[in-house]
């Protein structure tokens, strides 16, 4: 038996947008990286693993959630579950590395780790929120499964 989510359809333009925002999202892990190695290397936080993992993970992120803002946009809740916990499962990892692997670090910067976590959670619930707002006063914004 054939899953229904081999009959989605990724139109050209919709896999460019997605790479283009998995792309930039890879250019932030180059900055945490660095943040990493300056800030968190002495507290036992290995910044090429965390490079590593956040680099995978972030093309993850990219892609799971242009795929889920088109979900919603399209109301098809069985599908935007599944890429919710994509994007989740894979924003989270590498914080999660960070809060794991680091030994004897001050009270603090869990305290930052954290809300870093929580500012990013905020910022992407809300500009999913924005783009559904801006969607539904504006239907025919969705083309081929590009935001314009």
């Amino acid at each position: 038996m054939r899953s229904e989510y081999a009959y989605v359809v990724i139109t050209k333009r919709q896999r460019f947008w997605e790479r283009l925002w998995a792309s930039s999202i890879l250019l932030y892990t180059i900055v945490a990286t660095f943040v990493v190695w300056r800030a968190l290397s002495k507290y036992g936080v290995n910044p090429i693993l965390f490079f590593v993992i956040d680099a995978i993970t972030s093309w993850t992120y990219g892609i799971s959630t242009a795929r889920l803002l088109m979900a919603v946009l399209k109301k098809d809740w069985k599908l935007s579950r599944k890429w919710a916990w994509a994007s989740a499962i894979s924003f989270v990892t590498p914080q999660l590395y960070v809060l794991i692997s680091a030994r004897h670090a001050p009270k603090d910067v869990y305290i930052i780790v954290i809300s870093v976590i929580g500012v990013l959670t905020i910022f992407v619930v809300g500009s999913l929120l924005l783009q559904i707002h801006k969607t539904r006063k504006n239907p025919l914004a969705v083309e081929d499964g590009v935001i314009l």
